[in-house]
């Protein structure tokens, strides 16, 4: 079983452009989250569509019990909610402009993949520690990958925000994803948006993570942080947790975990001593 909680918030804007939700079909998950690019009307449109095509495609292919677990479907489903954001504009003139980044999670109790198109991120964390997250489709990754800014510097860069992939634009392009397998009842993802995760670092997510039993005091704790950091310009914020496993699991691993940091404050104090 997983355990899921989400939060949604316009943050300092005057309205939220960001739309996430899940499905549950027996033991498999669907989380997706999107992030309307916020200088386009009509984008809080386009993000709320391509979720609910996504979710709804999920739900049909695993009636049909067809194997969700690669690359093809993605494709599918991303291309799927590129194609409905098109529809609802060529209906509605008003939301002509209106593109949209998406991340998208699918996990049953072995293995899940994971897609994405723009900077929501999908993070995820092997015993609570950081295993790897998306690459933004962004001029600032683009930064990283010339290696004229670090990874973290991407949050304060002039060009986070010009994003070089997203859909409902003139052209579809396929999203990048990547599939893994063995997660345990220790491990946990977060699929965020950029007002998420530009606000709280890596090492905030793995503490909330490693001090917490459940998704919902997790992502708590974290927009607890967050909410410390906004201002009146603050982008719109949204996150989801997904903690993999049993209560009974995660119970015990947090548990080990706090005699571990127990053990650790002994001898450190003993050595100063």
């Amino acid at each position: 079983g997983v355990k899921i909680s989400k939060v949604t918030h316009e943050g300092g804007r005057p309205y939220n452009q960001d739309y996430a939700d899940y499905a549950v079909c027996g033991d498999t998950v669907c989380i997706a989250v999107a992030d309307g690019l916020g200088a386009y009307i009509g984008s809080e449109v386009a993000g709320e569509t391509a979720v609910k095509t996504v979710l709804a495609l999920f739900r049909t292919l695993q009636n049909r019990s067809i194997d969700l677990f690669c690359g093809s479907i993605m494709n599918k489903m991303f291309r799927a909610a590129h194609n409905a954001i098109l529809k609802v504009k060529r209906s509605n003139t008003d939301l002509v402009a209106g593109c949209t980044t998406l991340s998208v999670l699918i996990a049953d109790n072995e293995k899940f993949i994971v897609a994405h198109e723009g900077d929501s991120r999908i993070y995820f964390f092997k015993n609570g520690s950081l295993a790897f997250y998306s690459k933004d489709h962004s001029l600032a990754r683009l930064a990283v990958d010339r290696g004229e800014i670090t990874a973290d510097e991407i949050r304060n860069h002039k060009d986070q925000n010009k994003l070089t992939r997203v859909l409902g634009s003139e052209y579809y392009v396929q999203p990048d994803f990547k599939v893994y397998t063995g997660q345990t009842a220790n491990d946990s993802a977060i699929i965020c948006t950029d007002g998420f995760w530009e606000k709280i670092y890596e090492k905030e997510m793995e503490l909330a993570l490693k001090n917490t039993t459940g998704a919902v005091d997790a992502l708590t704790a974290l927009e607890s942080v967050l909410k410390d950091r906004l201002d009146e310009d603050s982008d719109n914020y949204t996150a989801v947790i997904v903690r993999f496993g049993s209560d009974e699991d995660i119970v015990e691993r947090v548990r080990i975990e706090r005699e571990k940091d127990t053990v650790r404050l002994n001898s450190g104090g003993e050595q100063n001593g």
